[in-house]
């Protein structure tokens, strides 16, 4: 069963999708957010939601942490503000700020954003591959005659407790710290993982939230080259796996975001596949970790998000 319907989310006008096992809810005046991705048979909602109880509506340039900091945005062509060929890329991209052309036809509810800062659409397309399986499909456009670089990261703000664990490739052996705090260090300062030499001297399991001190923020990305495109967190309380599934040939980055109160007070984390390294569109053309297209050339990408029992995971 597959079922789209108008409704609202909090304020704002929504598009609902559902099955069985899945509720999600879609924001097309901002940015086409998904505002909620719950999981039915436990009631358990998977994304952050507004501390405000209410969404207020950015402007084009605008500053991510002055609005809502929650549920799931795209960050394009950039996260971190910059400059590229003459242009100042916006905080956490633009297409997050700017209401999307949102249409549903047969089962999927797809969405189209100019770009105002390069001359590129960006696209996205979600449908229900199952009962228990999101489908979310991308694509890249260049409008102009000239070869053009992005980046874009999967911004999915999702709910933890001190229970919830992060599921990684066994290949993510070690990572970059690229946010510093006295517990990982300095900016890029090297670590293994999961288990991290921190700046007590102790190692902690990376994996598990409850490791993480409170009042502060993280964020590292892996340096190895992961060929397994399956990251998650297990929700022990809920029993519970959420799987976000890629290619990691197309998105080969893989970047973690924690705030433990340490970023507005909140308390959530991201698993960010990126399609470049690291946050800054123009730092990534520095490390030469970066998509580029052609002129008139399009890039295309899937990702799948999934929900499933954890009896039929195994560890």
């Amino acid at each position: 069963m597959v079922k789209i319907s108008k409704g609202m989310h909090l304020n704002m006008d929504a598009i609902i999708m559902e099955t069985n096992y899945l509720q999600i809810k879609l924001i097309p005046e901002v940015g086409f957010k998904m505002a909620s991705f719950k999981y039915i048979p436990k009631d358990k909602e998977l994304l952050f939601q507004p501390e405000k109880g209410e969404y207020s509506i950015p402007h084009y340039g605008a500053s991510f942490e002055n609005y809502d900091t929650s549920g799931l945005d795209e960050m394009i062509p950039t996260i971190d503000s910059c400059n590229y060929k003459g242009n100042t890329l916006p905080d956490h991209g633009e297409v997050w700020s700017i209401p999307w052309d949102v249409e549903v036809v047969n089962n999927a509810v797809k969405g189209k954003a100019k770009l105002k800062s390069l001359p590129l659409n960006f696209y996205k397309a979600l449908t229900f591959e199952s009962e228990n399986v999101l489908k979310v499909e991308y694509k890249v456009e260049n409008l102009s005659n000239e070869n053009i670089d992005f980046l874009w990261a999967l911004h999915g703000l999702n709910v933890f407790d001190d229970e919830t664990k992060i599921l990684m490739p066994k290949e993510a052996k070690s990572i970059i710290n690229v946010h510093e705090n006295d517990v990982l260090g300095r900016m890029e300062e090297r670590n293994s993982f999961p288990f991290a030499k921190i700046k007590d001297g102790n190692l902690i399991d990376l994996t598990l939230l409850k490791n993480y001190k409170d009042n502060r923020a993280y964020k590292y990305y892996f340096l190895d080259t992961i060929n397994d495109g399956e990251v998650g967190l297990y929700y022990p309380n809920e029993n519970i796996i959420y799987n976000i599934k890629y290619d990691p040939k197309k998105v080969p980055y893989l970047g973690i975001w924690i705030t433990k109160g340490g970023f507005k007070g909140e308390y959530n984390c991201a698993i960010e596949p990126s399609t470049g390294y690291y946050d800054s569109l123009e730092l990534a053309v520095q490390n030469n970790k970066v998509t580029n297209i052609g002129p008139y050339k399009e890039f295309c990408w899937t990702i799948y998000m999934e929900v499933k029992e954890a009896s039929t995971w195994q560890n």
